[in-house]
């Protein structure tokens, strides 16, 4: 059963390619980057002059940012033709135009990659979880990378999504054991539903695609957003973003999410979970 139909998909997101850039006057997501970011430095030991692939890299913002910091070269790949538009503007507008490139396809069939032809992987936030078949796109990350290539590939978390909807949202029983049976969450309704997992079950669909999972990690497990967080156009600022405003804060908090990271345990409490896998 699909999670959504291809023009809820793009009902989805031709809006959201428009204003997703201001989520970030919610400083929790500034947080959450920086922890994402150190990650991809600590491991996957990117080097200039290699080929990295973003999985549905929509606006292409985490494409821009590999290519300036560690001098590679990004296919930044959406099925979202809204996103890419985006993505062209900014790729345009910014200094790495000739080392960003775009490609319109699906992750679960996609023949526009070639086999091989990457060094590295990266999926940042939810994208995995707007897939309908996760071990589809799986094997195509597995397929596109050369053998010892690395990947760190995000999803929603099975876990937050329980506590989100029990703490956050007063949802009933009935709700609570759909969320658990299907592994789907319905944030709200002009979101739709988005798929869940566990560590084992990142694990899992790696390993079912050749893949070894060499570490999951939680982003973020300690620092958590409030609702506001969620809310673009925001008409109230959460007490977590507005905590860290505060330099020094934010500086001390980041040390401590990226502390957490280096404990397997932690990394279910994260909003998001990130597993590394790699290409034998």
């Amino acid at each position: 059963m699909p999670l959504m139909t291809d023009a809820e998909f793009d009902r989805f997101f031709e809006p959201y390619a428009g204003n997703v850039e201001g989520f970030y006057e919610a400083t929790y997501w500034h947080l959450s980057d920086e922890v994402i970011k150190e990650l991809i430095r600590r491991h996957l030991g990117l080097r200039a002059g290699q080929r990295v692939l973003d999985v549905g890299g929509g606006t292409g913002r985490w494409g821009i940012w590999l290519a300036s910091e560690f001098g590679v070269s990004v296919t930044v790949a959406d099925k979202s033709a809204d996103m890419l538009r985006q993505a062209e503007t900014n790729r345009l507008a910014s200094s790495v135009a000739d080392s960003v490139e775009l490609v319109h396809c699906d992750v679960e069939n996609a023949p526009e990659l070639a086999s091989e032809s990457f060094d590295a992987v990266i999926s940042t936030y939810g994208v995995l979880s707007f897939l309908d078949d996760p071990a589809a796109a799986f094997a195509t990350i597995r397929r596109v990378m050369r053998p010892g290539a690395a990947g760190f590939l995000m999803s929603h978390s099975l876990s937050n999504a329980l506590s989100s909807k029990i703490l956050r949202d007063g949802a009933g029983p009935e709700e609570l054991a759909a969320l658990l049976a299907t592994r789907t969450v319905k944030w709200s309704e002009h979101v739709p539903p988005l798929r869940v997992y566990s560590a084992d079950e990142l694990r899992s669909l790696a390993t079912g695609a050749g893949l070894t999972g060499e570490r999951v990690f939680g982003v973020t497990s300690l620092a958590l957003p409030g609702p506001e967080d969620f809310g673009y156009p925001y008409d109230k600022i959460s007490d977590i973003s507005r905590a860290l405003e505060d330099k020094e804060y934010f500086r001390t908090v980041l040390a401590l999410e990226l502390e957490a990271s280096e404990h397997d345990s932690w990394a279910e409490r994260g909003t998001n979970l990130a597993i590394k896998v790699r290409r034998p």
